[in-house]
């Protein structure tokens, strides 16, 4: 009896060191290349997880009212009356879940709390700042602001938005883009971001407010599948 649970356990232990092998492995094919910031000379590890599977759904997508630069409330409350279903959860992409239960210690918040809405396809295209060959998709983590808030984030920088109603969860988002139509203390989201950030984990609220957004870094590794190229131009 003895013999067969020391066999067992050794079998055990065999199956646990292959998995962990086999993570690592998988974890290290991710790093395609490294990058140096010029400012502060740190170096980035550059992965590529495919980007958030919340981004593909079943819902129809309905093109938007107007152009990123005329969105509006009448075109926020026309998508979401189309959107009669509720989202399905998926498992994220390679494992990945792309959000956080609470913000991450030591970030430094902004001074209001803010909204957000959701912006897909077609409107993500040809981002303000992009790298003029880049065009973002649902299944990035990207956002777009108005250009005159001054106060807030702006062309590149990295924020963590997090929702107490949404079961605490933060997401951190790149913005990519200016929305002429965005108010002031508000981020038009890819549907995949507003999605982690729902209370019904779909699109059906179109709009949500009061929100907490903090300053972030950039991350390290950089994955260039949830927040696009490396390097963007500043506008």
């Amino acid at each position: 009896m003895r013999l067969t649970l020391s066999l067992l356990s050794l079998l055990l232990a065999f199956f646990a060191l292959s998995y962990s092998v086999n993570g690592d492995v998988s974890q290290h094919e991710q790093s395609l290349t490294t990058e140096v910031d010029e400012a502060t000379g740190a170096v980035y590890h550059i992965i590529d997880s495919g980007g958030d599977e919340d981004g593909d759904d079943d819902e129809p997508q309905t093109p938007t009212t107007g152009t990123k630069e005329s969105r509006s409330e009448g075109a926020l409350e026309a998508r979401k009356r189309t959107r009669k279903h509720k989202h399905k959860s998926k498992a994220a992409r390679k494992g990945r879940q792309n959000f956080l239960i609470g913000k991450p210690p030591g970030v430094k918040e902004f001074p209001r709390r803010m909204e957000i809405t959701w912006y897909a396809s077609n409107d993500l295209k040809n981002p303000a700042c992009g790298d003029g060959s880049w065009d973002p998709n649902n299944n990035n983590h990207i956002g777009a602001v108005m250009k005159s808030w001054t106060s807030g984030p702006q062309c590149g920088d990295f924020v963590y938005i997090c929702n107490e109603d949404a079961h605490n969860h933060c997401v951190r988002v790149r913005v990519v883009d200016y929305c002429a139509g965005c108010d002031t203390d508000a981020v038009d989201l890819s549907k995949s971001a507003f999605k982690k950030l729902s209370p019904s984990g779909g699109l059906d609220e179109g709009r949500i407010k009061n929100l907490k957004m903090y300053h972030s870094s950039r991350p390290n590794p950089f994955d260039i599948g949830l927040f696009g190229p490396f390097r963007l131009k500043k506008k």
